[in-house]
């Protein structure tokens, strides 16, 4: 965290030059750290940051704010000049937000004395700190005065341990989310991180790798999670310089904002756009038909993959700002890519591409007499056989993916494939060759199920390059293969073929039986 000190000019301009340096080499984008849209992604700022352009910093990605409402002193607090124009145009740019308090004593009347002036602070911002009960407020201790109380025996840890937490009560006493931030070796030895947690306090842990991990959870050193974890001093949004943050606790109950907004046509799910999914619904206050652009605003977070998105409505009323009212919805899988179907005799198997987030797929089947397509298995792999088919028979089969998305099952768009099962392959008996460029071809005649034969014969095995000769007559069971080139190896195999309703059915492929030509 960023702390007010005075120092003159010359020790500024070696600071700026050293500090530059240090960006040089341990600076890192915003937009290039590979983020996860289960968890959420957030900046803290205080007056340092200069004057914000927070829609550039929604824009870049930043779905969350702490802001610095100032400092306290033995003396009193002192309000960051920049905190209430930060915390407006936060707001008004859809952006949660949380409120840090940079503490310079330790003594419990001046922790719970604290306490009391950041809640007069945030109550003078009216509108904009209503929901109290959606607003965290972080107890930022870490100072040399806190860490020499303790070194030099003035108070112990356990009493500068209850002086944090009596700051946690008397916040969470008005109605705010109370919040722990510090360093590791802090936590490690001047309070006791564990009674934080059984108290049901939110820790804000900070440690800086120089490339972090923000797709993992960070694991402090007690061997629990942290709630949100400051992972970076150093992250550039649009040239500037920010302490980045990830939650993993999403603590903004939004079920309790203090709005009485009343949307009609809001969906729990949505089909998956490239473009980014915006539900369209109508928003009311009372009877009062609100218009967007004119009553409101809204702005769109993690809208643009499959998971948990999420919608903040901005309300203005007189051309001033009202209220917000956050709505949650979920983006569906994909359709399944790739869908691909191979007919056997008796079963049809199916294949496809695993979709990122899906925890399984629905497995659907055709039924001509109902008319209608059934889920005949749920499944977690990326394919399916269905077995004990008719032979001889088209079917049809849909398949979707499903994902679980914080106790929420979304559906993706079906994909859809039709697929013929086979009539028994037919017995290629010989293939040989007896006179120059010739070949001659034997099987076993079929006796019913049969209109005539395919075969078919290629120099590559695989069948891509090849030839084939249509054979009618079921009793036909023979082909003189002519015209091939001498001293070439050729793969031969043979299919029979029937008529279902004017439509033509195949057997499976015979067995590849191979000759080389006189």
């Amino acid at each position: 965290m960023k702390k007010t000190i005075k120092l003159l000019i010359p020790l500024l301009l070696i600071i700026c030059v050293i500090f530059s340096s240090f960006m040089s080499t341990n600076a890192v984008s915003y937009k290039s750290i590979s983020k996860t849209p289960k968890y959420r992604y957030g900046v803290d700022v205080s007056q340092w940051n200069g004057d914000l352009d927070w829609s550039v910093l929604r824009k870049s990605g930043v779905e969350f704010a702490y802001i610095r409402i100032g400092y306290y002193h033995s003396n009193g607090g002192t309000v960051d000049y920049r905190f209430e124009q930060n915390v407006k145009n936060c707001v008004e740019n859809g952006i949660d937000f949380g409120v840090y308090v940079y503490s310079y004593v330790y003594k419990h009347s001046e922790t719970v004395q604290c306490a009391k002036w950041v809640h007069s602070v945030l109550a003078s911002m009216g509108n904009y700190t209503k929901d109290k009960d959606t607003i965290q407020v972080a107890y930022d201790i870490e100072d040399e005065v806190q860490k020499n109380a303790v070194e030099r025996g003035a108070v112990s840890r356990s009493y500068m341990h209850n002086g944090v937490q009596k700051f946690c009560d008397k916040v969470e006493s008005y109605g705010y989310i109370p919040v722990v931030y510090s360093f590791q070796s802090f936590f490690n030895d001047y309070v006791y991180l564990d009674k934080f947690q059984s108290k049901g306090i939110r820790i804000w842990y900070a440690v800086w790798p120089y490339l972090p991990n923000v797709k993992q959870k960070c694991i402090m050193f007690n061997d629990t999670y942290a709630d949100v974890w400051q992972y970076s001093s150093t992250t550039t949004i649009n040239g500037g310089v920010f302490d980045a943050n990830v939650c993993y606790t999403d603590f903004y109950d939004y079920s309790k904002e203090d709005s009485k907004l009343k949307l009609e046509g809001i969906k729990t799910s949505y089909p998956y756009k490239k473009d980014g999914v915006k539900p369209s619904f109508k928003l009311y206050s009372g009877k009062t038909l609100l218009k967007k652009g004119t009553d409101y605003k809204l702005f769109y977070f993690n809208n643009k993959a499959t998971g948990r998105a999420r919608m903040k409505i901005v309300r203005y009323k007189n051309g001033k700002f009202f209220e917000t009212k956050t709505v949650i919805f979920y983006i569906q899988p994909v359709a399944v890519k790739n869908l691909k179907a191979t007919p056997g005799r008796t079963s049809v198997a199916l294949k496809w591409e695993g979709l990122k987030g899906a925890s399984s797929y629905q497995v659907f089947e055709y039924d001509s007499y109902d008319k209608t397509y059934n889920l005949i298995d749920t499944v977690k792999t990326t394919s399916y056989t269905d077995y004990f088919l008719d032979e001889a028979n088209e079917y049809k089969f849909k398949v979707r993916a499903v994902a679980k998305i914080e106790g929420k099952t979304v559906y993706g768009s079906y994909s859809q494939i039709s697929a013929s099962t086979r009539y028994k392959k037919v017995d290629l008996k010989s293939v040989k060759s007896k006179k120059k460029s010739e070949a001659i071809v034997n099987w076993t005649a079929k006796t019913s199920d049969t209109k005539g034969y395919w075969v078919e014969y290629s120099t590559d095995k695989s069948f891509k390059n090849k030839l084939k000769e249509k054979i009618k007559g079921m009793d036909n069971s023979s082909l003189t293969l002519k015209k091939l080139k001498s001293g070439s190896k050729y793969f031969v195999r043979v299919r029979s073929y029937n008529f279902v309703n004017k439509k033509p059915f195949y057997s499976l492929y015979s067995d590849v039986k191979t000759i080389k030509v006189k």
